[in-house]
């Protein structure tokens, strides 16, 4: 019994959205990986500043940037605008990653008990910032077992208001976008190869999910509080609706958000001038504390025999602890779906979660997570438990062990907890 909890102590991957860690920014300020990131992906403080300015670095860039951009003009050409075009710029080096991904899963109840998915995926990756004003993010992956090609993501993004040390007020974001209405970001936060439970339930087929890539547009900004210590974040948009697929109704889906840091390094950044690396202390260990809220209103078809449409709405609240290298974060997620049609109904849901990462060594982090998952119909309710262990081999190259425990799944009055499993990952990034 103990030999088979030790193996099935390794997660089947979830690979719908790959997270990152993107080396064209380590080739453009030729730095390690670790100065955004406490393990590929997580982002440190800095790295969330970094973001936070339009993947620039915070405060002096031009001192620390490597490979300049091209300019597209000269810059006495801003002074003559709107009689001259912008000048504007492009990376001086091709702004493009990939990743890859290989998997050992472990499913100790099924038939075929270990299985090699060897590539599990691959990811292509642009991003970075072109001008003073202009950044862009986007990827491509190719599923492993399928051979599909898909675009996950592929957006840019406009600094509206005037740029200043701290301070990023408003930003407009444009394109198949990720959202900063999801609780915790699948993307730039998840270690695990499992998708945070509060992004990702759904109270009905194929339906809404927080951690969904569509079509949209996303107004946000980020201010550096007091003292140059934490700060206030804050988006709205509206998006489509249909999880990159066309429309399918005349109602787009809107959200907003706003959180805020106390203490640790500024979101955006030092509002002052300062003479240390990136990559500082600070960086990689803070103690901070942020709280935040969301909500989300959307309509969609709901994929049920007497149901024509679904009315949703979504809404929580998260909290991010910092304490040097221990992290404890989590959210409460609170939805209603009004299915509307000849068999209309109401479906209550809830979601919660917590997970702590301690940072033993630059390279070792150990993670655990708790989730319980509640629907009012009393048939999927979940209460799930993810161990996980990521070791940086080298500073572009992780391991990671994970394990899938169900304590409970309730599908009609079953109780399924052999579907424990698990999964053993290789990736790369270059």
């Amino acid at each position: 019994m103990l030999l088979r909890f030790v193996v099935s102590g390794f997660l089947l991957s979830a690979v719908a959205e790959p997270a990152l860690a993107l080396p064209m920014f380590a080739r453009r300020y030729e730095t390690s990986c670790t100065t955004c990131h406490v393990i590929p992906p997580k982002l440190n403080a800095f790295g969330i500043a970094f973001r936070n300015n339009g993947y620039r670095i915070p405060l002096n860039e031009e001192k620390f940037l490597k490979t300049p951009d091209v300019s597209l003009g000269a810059p006495a050409w801003k002074k003559l605008w709107p009689k001259a075009v912008w000048p504007g710029a492009i990376p001086g080096i091709p702004p493009i990653a990939v990743r890859v991904l290989t998997d050992v899963n472990v499913r100790p109840t099924t038939p075929v008990h270990v299985n090699f998915d060897f590539p599990n995926g691959v990811a292509g990756y642009f991003a970075g910032a072109a001008g003073d004003t202009f950044s862009y993010f986007g990827n491509i992956f190719m599923a492993g077992s399928t051979n599909q090609l898909f675009l996950d993501r592929a957006y840019g993004q406009f600094r509206i208001a005037p740029d200043s040390p701290g301070q990023n007020w408003l930003t407009l974001k444009l394109g198949r976008i990720d959202t900063r209405a999801e609780p915790f970001s699948n993307t730039f936060r998840r270690t695990t190869a499992q998708n945070f439970g509060a992004s990702d339930f759904r109270v009905t087929a194929n339906g809404f999910g927080f951690r969904d890539h569509d079509a949209g547009i996303e107004a946000w900004g980020a201010v550096t509080g007091p003292d140059d210590r934490g700060g206030v974040e804050y988006a709205a948009g509206v998006l489509q609706g249909t999880n990159g697929r066309p429309e399918n109704n005349n109602f787009k889906d809107y959200y907003g958000t706003i959180s805020y840091k106390i203490g640790g390094l500024g979101v955006v950044g030092s509002r002052t001038e300062t003479e240390e690396q990136p990559n500082t202390a600070e960086g990689y260990r803070e103690t901070a504390f942020g709280i935040g809220v969301f909500a989300y209103r959307g309509k969609g078809p709901a994929g049920i025999a007497g149901v024509t449409e679904n009315w949703f709405m979504r809404s929580g609240f998260r909290v991010d602890t910092w304490l040097k290298d221990l992290n404890v974060f989590g959210a409460a997620v609170f939805g209603e779906d009004e299915l509307r049609g000849s068999s209309p109904r109401t479906i209550d849901s809830s979601s919660i979660m917590a997970e702590a990462d301690y940072r033993v060594l630059p390279w070792v982090m150990p993670t655990f997570r708790f989730e319980k998952t509640n629907f009012s119909d009393g048939r999927r309710n979940v209460i799930q438990m993810i161990p996980a262990v990521s070791l940086l081999v080298r500073a572009n190259v992780r391991v990671l062990a994970e394990g899938h425990f169900f304590n409970r799944i309730r599908a009609a009055t079953a109780d399924r907890t052999g579907l424990n499993e698990g999964l053993v990952r290789l990736e790369f990034l270059f």
